[in-house]
């Protein structure tokens, strides 16, 4: 093989730009196809105190009309759902079609359910009616946006009596109900950051919040109730279990927040209160016009001791770097403007290499044989090993550890392994989850975080894009997989079987081996962007955010530019970033 060379460290960093969610199954329950959700919920998302100080956030006004004189009882429940887009005083508008024993009761901050199309229905029972949603999905008070299959439908129940000759709201379940245009113009996604479990990496939480002012003060409550349900075991935070705000604000003056909790720090080390003030400067970086944070505890200022302003910051959003791994004329390559030889590794030839993997510094390749039955290791200076064999394995990922995972049937389902370094299936760390009961894994890809794990998966024909949790132990052995969120697929994308990791908050997937695919990109903080199709993919890859994605075809490697997939390099295959 005749190439030049390169290596994988070069930095390429381009500007960052949800197969329908299976079953409820897949995560243990059915959350929205027949009723109201079940997430765990906690703290308010659907309102918040003003603050002294602006934030710099664009707010969201609505102002919907309250009920009108002799409106009917059809017309009272559409004007309620259409109060709901009005959090102005504490959603005083709303309550205004609601019995006065419901005014004061009703919480709309404990749900958000996001339709797509409503039908008000009249029951046999007088006075009783019924909301028929078509929903695109909910958000729980915590402000964890998860999304349904298209064409799923919710019924809520509505009761109705007569107030001084005027029809009311006397009975309805919590929550607020917006359209799926009103949605986006009412609520902003937010990422909050949590530690991985070594404190070196930042991982993002993704939230909805409302555009309004008080955001300042949502982002932090949330951040001191801990994480979303998906991440809980995964990642850590500064703060102890517990922590609140003294009060619902966080003033934000001369670019600096201020925040108050409501119990000392007492047993809190030096070192972790630098990591509570770190934890609140990234979290709180998104809202423009804070750039750096006074924490105090019950109005007094915090002492973060020696060595204060000396702890570095974890890592955010890691670069994928620009050189991937390849195959190339039988061999494994790197690749960036064209292919080029890996010095000091060994010819794998003989194993004719599919789908290879390496670690983020390039010393850990790993790859499967022809058959995808074998995964093997190598390095540079290392010979091919066998790290596990006698299944049919998805395409290796090695994370910032140096483990190689992988995928493989078990049962009626799949489970997980990941290879410890220098290990082999025998000291492999084997995860089963009973979520995978029944799903046939097509790919598992970790972050760059190493804080968690991207599926694709399928069963009867359906697919679903997943992203767990991984637990670990305190020396960083993989222990578990948490209960995944799941990110909507549109229809039109197909059945995916391929997926990866375009930044730390955005994946783009595809289904490869069809005649034609559509690539998606997808992320709890958007909504879904299908890409131009494309006949015959087979490969995918994706590194520094949603321009930096490429495809392969039996002609060779296509990389996105704009929204065409023009040749890059012909002869070349099974393409992957670090990771």
């Amino acid at each position: 093989m005749s190439c030049s060379k390169s290596t994988p460290g070069q930095d390429r960093r381009p500007v960052h730009a949800k197969a329908a969610r299976l079953l409820a199954v897949l995560v243990g329950s059915a959350l929205f196809l027949g009723g109201c959700s079940s997430i765990p919920t906690v703290g308010p998302v659907g309102t918040a105190s003003a603050e002294s100080g602006s934030e710099a956030q664009t707010e969201a006004v609505f102002s919907p009309e309250g009920p009108a004189q002799d409106a009917s009882p059809q017309d009272i429940i559409r004007g309620f759902m259409e109060a709901g887009k009005g959090a102005t005083d504490d959603y005083s508008v709303a309550r205004q079609f609601l019995s006065p024993e419901l005014a004061e009761a009703w919480s709309p901050g404990q749900k958000v359910t996001v339709y797509r199309s409503s039908r008000i229905v009249a029951m046999p029972e007088p006075n009783l009616f019924q909301i028929q949603l078509e929903v695109q999905g909910s958000v729980s008070s915590q402000g964890v946006r998860t999304d349904v299959p298209e064409g799923s439908t919710e019924t809520i129940p509505v009761r109705l009596e007569e107030v001084d000759g005027q029809w009311r709201v006397s009975g309805i379940p919590d929550g607020i109900m917006l359209s799926s245009a009103t949605f986006p113009l009412v609520f902003k996604a937010h990422n909050l950051y949590f530690y991985s479990s070594d404190y070196q990496y930042w991982v993002p939480d993704t939230r909805w919040f409302i555009q309004r002012p008080g955001i300042a003060a949502n982002i932090v409550s949330a951040l001191l109730v801990g994480p979303a349900p998906y991440l809980e075991g995964a990642v850590v935070s500064a703060f102890p279990a517990g922590t609140a705000l003294a009060r619902d604000a966080v003033p934000v003056a001369s670019g600096e927040a201020s925040v108050d909790l409501s119990e000392p720090l007492s047993e809190s080390s030096d070192l972790n209160r630098q990591q509570m003030v770190k934890q609140l400067e990234v979290n709180l970086r998104g809202l423009n016009n804070v750039t750096s944070v006074n924490l105090t505890a019950q109005q007094r200022p915090v002492d973060l001791g020696k060595g204060n302003g000396e702890v570095q910051s974890a890592i955010s959003d890691p670069s994928a770097g620009a050189t991937q791994i390849v195959v190339y004329q039988g061999e494994l390559a790197f690749y960036s403007d064209g292919p080029a030889d890996i010095e000091d590794v060994p010819s794998v030839a003989e194993y004719s290499p599919r789908n290879p993997a390496m670690s983020s510094d390039g010393e850990t390749i790993a790859f499967l044989d022809g058959g995808q039955d074998t995964l093997l290791v190598t390095g540079r200076g290392q010979d091919v090993r066998t790290a596990a064999d006698g299944s049919r394995f998805t395409a290796p990922s090695v994370d910032n550890r140096q483990w190689v995972w992988t995928s493989r049937p078990s049962g009626t389902g799949s489970e997980v392994l990941a290879i410890p370094p220098g290990g082999n299936q025998d000291s492999a760390a084997v995860l089963s989850a009973a979520w995978l009961e029944g799903l046939s894994v097509t790919e598992v890809r970790i972050s760059r975080d190493g804080s968690r794990a991207l599926f694709a998966a399928g069963q009867n024909g359906d697919s679903a894009v997943m992203i767990a949790g991984i637990v670990r132990s305190p020396e960083g052995v993989p222990m578990s997989l948490t209960a995944p969120l799941t990110l909507q697929v549109p229809g039109d994308a197909g059945a995916v079987n391929r997926v990866k990791w375009a930044s730390e908050d955005t994946v783009v997937a595809v289904r490869a081996g069809a005649e034609e695919g559509t690539p998606v990109i997808l992320g709890a903080g958007r909504e879904p962007e299908l890409l131009a199709s494309k006949e015959g993919i087979e490969g995918l890859s994706a590194g520094n955010g949603v321009e930096d994605i490429f495809i392969q075809t039996d002609a060779g490697i296509f990389n996105k530019v704009g929204s065409s997939w023009p040749l890059r390099t012909e002869g070349v295959r099974d393409p992957a970033f670090p990771g």
